[in-house]
Parts: structure tokens; C-alpha cells; sequence
């Protein structure tokens, strides 16, 4: 991220973020830059099934920049980007899945 980019979410995060939670989000901001400032190492942990966000996006710009240097996460977050991963060009989202018969959403294991 460029340093001007980073000033314009420090000033908008410093300025907006003044009470309570959103006040507590600034001190964390700030923590986490001090210790990469400090030659620090930030290791994340995820758990729950936050793959659909596609946070995987937001955390390998993150290692790449130096910010993340170490990830623990259960299953359900990795299942899905591994798989997106592994069948990108074949990957399709299914709209409205849940109330589709069950033959519907998976073929029979003849097909396969």
C-alpha cells in the first residue's frame, strides 16, 4: 500500500473513529503498525466460515506487503478458497442453492 494511500485510512480511521469499539479498532491500528515498525511479526488466527468473503484476497496483499507473516484457520475458511484455487476456471457460484433438491445441487456418483 503507498504511503499516501495509508495516510488517507489513518486520517479518515483517527478522525471517524473517536468512541467506544470503533475507538478500541485506532488503538489496534496503531499496535499493529508499531510492531511492524519494530521488526515484529503478526500472526493471524480465523476461525468460522468467513471464505465466502473471500478473505484470502485481503490476506495475501497483506503477506505480500510484509503485514502477515503467519495464518492458523480451521477447515471451513480454508475448503473454499483451496478449491476456488485449485478449479478457478471451472468455479461457479449457485444462486439460491438452499432450496434446491438435493439431485439438483449434487450430481449422483454414477455421473461422476
Amino acid at each position: 500500500m503507498s504511503h499516501t494511500r495509508r495516510a488517507s485510512i489513518t486520517q479518515f480511521i483517527e478522525t471517524h473513529y473517536l468512541h467506544f469499539n470503533a475507538a478500541t479498532l485506532v488503538d489496534a491500528a496503531r499496535a499493529w503498525c508499531d510492531l511492524l515498525d519494530r521488526g515484529g511479526k503478526m500472526f493471524v488466527t480465523l476461525a468460522g466460515a468467513m471464505s465466502t468473503a473471500e478473505l484470502g484476497k485481503s490476506l495475501a496483499e497483506m503477506i505480500r506487503q510484509g503485514k502477515v507473516h503467519g495464518i492458523s484457520c480451521t477447515g471451513a475458511n480454508l475448503e473454499e478458497d483451496v478449491f476456488n484455487l485449485v478449479a478457478h476456471d471451472h468455479y461457479e457460484r449457485v444462486p439460491h442453492y438452499r432450496p434446491c433438491p438435493r439431485q439438483t445441487r449434487w450430481p449422483s456418483t454414477s455421473a461422476i
